[in-house]
């Protein structure tokens, strides 16, 4: 996935890094399969430049956020392993705010990768509020209290 973040990096794609795999680089223990990534829902300018940069490994063009929030969650198995675009979500605020507070992390091979804070991690957590998110939410919780977020 280095691969993907890189060409996002060069590119000036805004992106965030959420879910699973922003915990992980949080310092969460976690195996997620597929990366979750957090786009501006209405940047039509963002979203075809990311279908240029990896329009031959969508099956269906990535494609705005729709009145009533179709769109919202778009699923791509790419050659690079999933990727699961959100436009939304439980606990996301909106991308202009989310994008101010991110943080840059490294991936196990030094790529930078722009992640949603650790803050903003916890509430999309909380406001999910599945079974399996909630080692995510003591983890998130615990280093609050330390004021490492």
């Amino acid at each position: 996935m280095d691969e993907v973040i890189a060409l996002f990096n060069t590119n000036r794609v805004r992106y965030l890094l959420i879910g699973g795999q922003a915990l992980r680089l949080e310092g969460m223990p976690r195996f997620s399969m597929d990366w979750d990534i957090y786009i501006p829902s209405q940047d039509q300018e963002n979203i075809d430049k990311i279908n240029r940069l990896l329009g031959d490994q969508l099956d269906v063009p990535l494609l705005p956020m729709g009145p009533r929030g179709e769109n919202f969650v778009q699923t791509y198995q790419t050659v690079h392993g999933i990727i699961q675009f959100h436009l939304g979500g439980p606990g996301l605020c909106p991308f202009d705010e989310a994008e101010r507070r991110a943080v840059k992390h490294k991936t196990e091979n030094g790529t930078p990768v722009k992640c949603l804070s650790g803050k903003d991690l916890l509430a999309c957590k909380e406001a999910a509020g599945r079974p399996q998110d909630q080692d995510d939410i003591l983890f998130l919780r615990r280093k609050q209290e330390l004021g490492l977020l």
